[in-house]
């Protein structure tokens, strides 16, 4: 099975599938799809994207069912679950969904391009208008004539000035839907990335963060991983309640944002637990890393905004692990994991090194 992502489901909009694509259907089909797909952390290719049309359009019941089925089970939409997808359920059992989705995508294509041709025959008629025009004022013989033809002519251009500025009107309106869109996607994929209490990266991001370390690590350029967690944190929230909990943990977050820098990833894990991904950092400097920042937590002093009175102590616990040849995204995050445990045992509020 794939592993299960921490996002609670989202609830989708989808829309009756119908015979007829329109250009206004097709834009509207085309906003909800690829927010979607972001929030689902699903790249925009065409087999991922005729999957996620046939969910919203409606069009392949059998497909809604079990995309709706994934979503409450709360199951990542990972590569290989995307080309199940679209191997079950639209390139082996729906060539005509195929077919829908291209005449979709078309149908937009379609309506710029009759806009341009529009655009191109009304230049081709003025144009020729104003040789009619050249052709007339030769013939003129007296200022009433020239009159008459300029007359026509300023009707003429007055024309083809309104219908320009309709069809500037509608690229304005497109090119603001479009921008609209992109602003869409770009906030989903950033909130589907990040913790909503600490703008931390959330735990499904850092996975993907660690892999791609992982794929690029050598042994010169090893990662390392910082497991830290807030000591005593319960007794935070039962004695001063959840508002400062929360607060004590945004602190925290705050710090690791600030003492990180690059290519390295600050995650919230969980709870009171917290995760820093440095790649190319070896175990000596990811150690110095993780008593930068437990030294800067415990030298804080916190205090309530209601009652001016110090919350107490603030202190972590941290293990650190490098990456050692073989070693899978799960085993190392269990190396740091079982480091932070032994800090937890030998008294809190320091740092281990597993290696």
């Amino acid at each position: 099975m794939d592993t299960v992502s921490t996002e609670a489901p989202k609830q989708t909009t989808k829309m009756a599938p119908t015979d007829e694509m329109s250009s206004e259907r097709a834009a509207e089909v085309l906003r909800l799809t690829l927010p979607m797909m972001s929030r689902n952390g699903i790249p925009t290719t065409p087999q991922n994207y005729a999957v996620w049309y046939a969910y919203v359009t409606g069009d392949c019941p059998s497909l809604t069912t079990e995309i709706d089925r994934l979503i409450a089970d709360g199951q990542r939409f990972t590569a290989g679950v995307n080309a199940r997808l679209y191997r079950k359920f639209i390139s082996e059992h729906d060539l005509e969904q195929v077919e829908s989705v291209r005449n979709h995508l078309g149908t937009l294509i379609d309506e710029v391009g009759t806009r341009l041709v529009d655009a191109d025959n009304d230049a081709d008629v003025f144009v020729g208008k104003l040789d009619n025009f050249r052709d007339g004022m030769s013939h003129a013989r007296d200022i009433d004539g020239v009159k008459d033809l300029l007359g026509k002519l300023l009707v003429e251009t007055r024309e083809i000035r309104e219908s320009n500025a309709g069809m500037r009107a509608h690229f304005d309106d497109m090119n603001k839907q479009i921008a609209e869109l992109k602003e869409q996607v770009r906030a989903e994929r950033e909130r589907a990335a990040t913790d909503p209490l600490t703008g931390l990266y959330n735990r499904v991001t850092l996975l993907e963060r660690i892999d791609d370390a992982l794929s690029e690590a050598t042994t010169e350029r090893a990662p390392s991983i910082i497991m830290l967690d807030i000591d005593h944190f319960k007794m935070i929230n039962d004695t001063h309640g959840h508002l400062i909990g929360d607060r004590v943990i945004r602190f925290v977050a705050k710090t690791l944002h600030q003492n990180i820098k690059g290519q390295d990833t600050a995650a919230r894990f969980g709870g009171e637990e917290f995760t820093v991904l440095l790649p190319g950092t070896n175990a000596s400097g990811a150690m110095a890393v993780a008593e930068a920042i437990r030294k800067v937590i415990e030298a804080a002093q916190l205090v309530r905004a209601d009652t001016k009175k110090p919350i107490g102590d603030i202190t972590i616990s941290a293990g650190v692990a490098t990456y050692l040849a073989g070693d899978s995204a799960e085993e190392l995050l269990q190396r740091a994991d079982q480091a932070l445990y032994k800090s937890k045992n030998d008294g809190r509020n320091r740092c281990t090194s597993a290696d």
